[in-house]
């Protein structure tokens, strides 16, 4: 490798470090412009989001029904049994699934729905109605949801004690132990205004925050002499300023054979303007003789 061409390499080198200085400098301004835009418009921000929580508010307490949830618990293994055998455990873990099956089946649902006279088909009904299975564990819990809490509480304390009735009879085995009965709600499960209000603060204060952002930056004009240098390659030798706009009162000069005047605007108006305006005029110098003739 000759002289010249690590010269070459080197200029190379050093041209891709410039080049790459310069491409963070860009970023970090672009950065400062979208921070700075969102400094200067953090009142809108925080006023859109507090009309977005107002309005959540507003819909959750006016114009949503609340729903309550009523849930009770029951062990697989009967109360009665005095020796749990590890058998008998297995078998629970094993055939809960089954047991989830029979509480929402058409039978005991549509018994259900008799027997309390609700207005709900068999479908409405399945839909509230969860049964679960946590894992690892030899519960079922039953839990139903109703806008009345005193109904909810109602559904799942007599669904579950059919339930446990038709189990023991149906798969042959001891009755299930209802260890947690269901109690009527004081709040509800769906909305949360506390939580529907987070969340529709957050969400509009970030929908004000990407507008700004978005004008920011399709804004394209030239604003600074470091939008010039960075968009024009081209650097600033001088700052003109300009103050205008606004017509001011006060004295000014007129040009030609005008003498100064008291009005509005940028210059002045003459004194003969000025007379003429108030009804005043003033009078003609007389003419000398023409033709070179005499003044009589």
């Amino acid at each position: 490798m000759n002289e010249k061409e690590i010269q070459s390499d080197g200029l190379l080198a050093k041209r891709n470090t410039v080049a790459g200085g310069a491409q963070e400098e860009t970023q970090e301004i672009d950065l400062l412009l979208l921070f700075n835009a969102l400094r200067r418009h953090i009142l809108i921000i925080i006023a859109v989001a507090l009309l977005f929580a107002l309005g959540a508010g507003i819909v959750c307490q006016f114009f949503i029904t609340p729903l309550y949830t009523s849930t009770t618990s029951v062990y697989l293994v009967s109360a009665n049994d005095s020796l749990l055998s590890l058998a008998d455990i297995q078998l629970s873990s094993n055939i809960a699934p089954d047991y989830v099956d029979i509480i929402k089946s058409r039978s005991l649902l549509e018994h259900i729905i008799s027997e309390m006279e609700l207005e709900y088909t068999y479908e409405e009904l399945y839909e509230n109605v969860d049964v679960v299975n946590p894992t690892d564990t030899h519960i079922i819990k039953i839990t139903v949801t109703d806008p009345s809490p005193k109904l909810a509480k109602n559904i799942a304390n007599n669904l579950t004690t059919y339930a446990v009735e038709q189990i023991s009879m149906i798969m042959e085995v001891s009755v299930p132990y209802i260890y947690d009965y269901a109690i009527a709600a004081e709040d509800p499960s769906f909305p949360s205004l506390t939580k529907t209000v987070v969340i529709a603060f957050v969400l509009g204060a970030v929908l004000a925050a990407g507008v700004i952002i978005f004008i920011a930056v399709m804004d394209t004009t030239v604003k600074t002499a470091e939008d010039i240098e960075q968009r024009c390659g081209m650097v600033t030798l001088t700052k003109v300023y300009y103050e205008g706009g606004k017509k001011k009162k006060g004295y000014g000069y007129g040009y030609g054979g005008y003498g100064y005047g008291y009005g509005y605007g940028y210059g002045s108006r003459s004194r003969s303007e000025v007379k003429a305006k108030n009804g005043q005029h003033t009078p003609k110098k007389p003419e000398g003789p023409k033709n070179g003739g005499e003044q009589k």
